[in-house]
């Protein structure tokens, strides 16, 4: 991965390349910020032009051995972590750390090293089954780091979606976080920091990555084909994820579920079809806890769009055409009277599931709340 590779991150780049070629690298960088900012192909840019022995002021050759090596993720010294789920219930097949979805990790990152984690799940399983990094895991990054480098360069070690780390096994990792072996680089990815555990945030140099620019995105789209209005109509919608706008670009929608759920929801709220409510709820607890937390995120954004139109109008509300058309009825009833409470109970709903409360009580308890904020006067 090459940092030309990277689209737009221009600032996050220079000040990647500066630390190496001052002096000052820290031994643990996260880089955090919202999805679809390209945070993980930046590390693994940044991995790679410190390795590369044929590097200019601006980016890995791209051509060597060693960058073949990190572009296809098969280099010795390049060890990753990322969310998984046991498989270790006394079956034939026992999986308890990243080494055993290293495959699956490859395929999927070296296609689209901008992914979500809703893609990786359903890469890995079909099951309502809830991602961790587990306290094996540490154990395993540990091991790792106290070998000798393979090919006599850094040493680095990934961690994706830091936030996954469970309380025990940050716990296990704040030693070698703070006085990592020689040549080693810690590099985590975070799209949310709020779950990291505090202790974790001090022993890393935190690193902002932004939303990518809308104008970057637009010429990008065109660049790949796209027209000029079509490009502009996804940046505008994709918000800064570029992931997203690939989806969008490809007609695959990611949140096309969400929307649908979500509008029929709010107008049987609004009218307080409870039987109806109460089915709903039992589909909800259905999906996996990551569906369920994605789905609240997106009602979530819905809420602050819907807002926003009612006040501003649509232009800057980030909205496709459907959303649109059902927002023109909802906007008004999302407004300074119960906005803030909306959003409050939305967050509120998903630190329950994050926190493995029972779904079916969660969502029936929010609906009947909602209904009496649309309702209110």
């Amino acid at each position: 991965m090459q940092f030309q590779k990277i689209i737009g991150q221009q600032d996050v780049k220079q000040r990647l390349r500066n630390a190496f070629q001052e002096g000052r690298l820290a031994h643990a960088i996260m880089l955090l910020g919202p999805e679809g900012n390209g945070s993980l192909g930046l590390a693994l840019a940044f991995a790679q032009y410190i390795s590369c022995p044929n590097r200019t002021d601006e980016d890995s050759c791209g051509q060597c051995p060693t960058c073949k090596k990190i572009s296809s993720l098969q280099h010795a010294d390049l060890n990753f972590t990322f969310p998984f789920f046991n498989i270790s219930d006394g079956g034939s097949e026992k999986k308890t750390t990243c080494d055993d979805w290293i495959s699956e990790w490859r395929e999927l990152i070296v296609s689209n090293p901008y992914c979500s984690i809703e893609e990786w799940k359903e890469k890995i399983t079909k099951d309502n089954k809830q991602l961790i990094i587990s306290v094996y895991e540490a154990g395993r990054i540990i091991q790792r780091q106290s070998l000798r480098s393979y090919e006599g360069g850094f040493k680095f070690q990934f961690i994706w979606l830091a936030e996954y780390l469970k309380t025990d096994t940050a716990n296990k990792l704040l030693k070698i976080l703070e006085e990592p072996p020689e040549k080693t680089i810690f590099l985590l990815i975070s799209n949310n920091t709020e779950n990291i555990l505090p202790t974790i945030l001090s022993r890393v140099q935190s690193v902002f990555v932004p939303k990518v620019n809308d104008n970057v995105i637009e010429h990008q789209l065109i660049v790949l084909g796209q027209n000029a209005e079509q490009a502009r109509s996804i940046a505008h919608f994709a918000d800064g994820n570029w992931n997203k706008a690939l989806q969008l670009a490809g007609a695959q929608n990611p949140d096309e579920f969400y929307a649908q759920q979500f509008q029929e929801w709010m107008r049987m709220c609004f009218k307080k079809n409870t039987p109806w409510l109460l089915s709903w709820s039992t589909k909800m607890h259905e999906l996996s806890r990551e569906d369920q937390k994605h789905f609240l995120s997106y009602a979530l954004e819905q809420v602050r769009q819907n807002l926003m139109l009612n006040y501003v109008g649509t232009s800057l509300a980030r909205m496709n055409a459907h959303e649109t058309e059902f927002s023109r009825k909802f906007a008004p009833f999302i407004n300074d009277l119960n906005a803030e409470d909306l959003l409050e109970e939305l967050n509120e709903a998903h630190a329950d599931i994050s926190r493995n409360a029972y779904s079916k009580l969660v969502f029936t308890d929010l609906s009947l709340k909602i209904h009496y904020l649309l309702a209110r006067k």
